[in-house]
């Protein structure tokens, strides 16, 4: 099964990875040689602007956003969700408006009036073999669904679980037991 791009990976709730728990993925590529994908609602509780200043780099545009965690694999690799004017060597093409691309590429042009608008930074990415991501599905470790553009530019952080959910036609306090095995009462 080969999705795309521009769609999302939502976490089921009997997923067991404390890494994805809750999770929204972006996906960048998925193909039949493997999959590439970005969480987009797991802030590392740094902001961007506060890491530039540390670094001693001059930017021109509002930085005020979270660095986020977008994955377990090759968490060096430093990337920026961007407006579509900017093409480097590393950019993928996600939708028509907005792109990805290597912080490495987009960092130089922060002092200048050439950037593109960052819209997300993070660290990291998820990142699946062949045929691994389309097993994970069929066990129903992850909920595929459309893109949705408020999912991913007006929803709060804390609430884009809920959210992917509920855009998916579900309601996330129906698909979780949260009943205590313990209790006396249920029982």
């Amino acid at each position: 099964m080969i999705f795309g791009k521009a769609n999302f990976l939502v976490a089921m709730p009997s997923l067991k990875s404390p890494i994805f728990s809750n999770s929204v993925i972006l996906m960048a590529e998925y193909k039949d040689t493997g999959a590439l994908g970005f969480i987009i609602n797991l802030p590392t509780g740094t902001m961007v602007k506060d890491a530039l200043s540390l670094m001693k780099i001059d930017y021109k545009q509002k930085l005020d956003i979270p660095i986020l965690f977008g994955g377990p694999v090759q968490t060096d690799f430093f990337w920026a969700i961007h407006s579509p004017e900017f093409q480097g060597i590393s950019t993928i093409k996600i939708h028509d408006k907005f792109y990805l691309t290597s912080a490495q590429e987009i960092i130089p042009l922060l002092a200048d009036s050439s950037c593109p608008e960052i819209y997300y930074a993070g660290v990291g990415y998820s990142g699946w073999g062949v045929n691994q991501l389309d097993r994970e599905i069929e066990e129903g470790s992850w909920w595929y669904g459309e893109f949705d553009l408020d999912l991913l530019f007006e929803t709060e952080f804390t609430k884009k679980w809920d959210e992917a959910f509920k855009s998916l036609g579900a309601d996330p306090e129906h698909l979780v037991d949260r009943s205590d095995p313990l209790d006396p009462v249920i029982n």
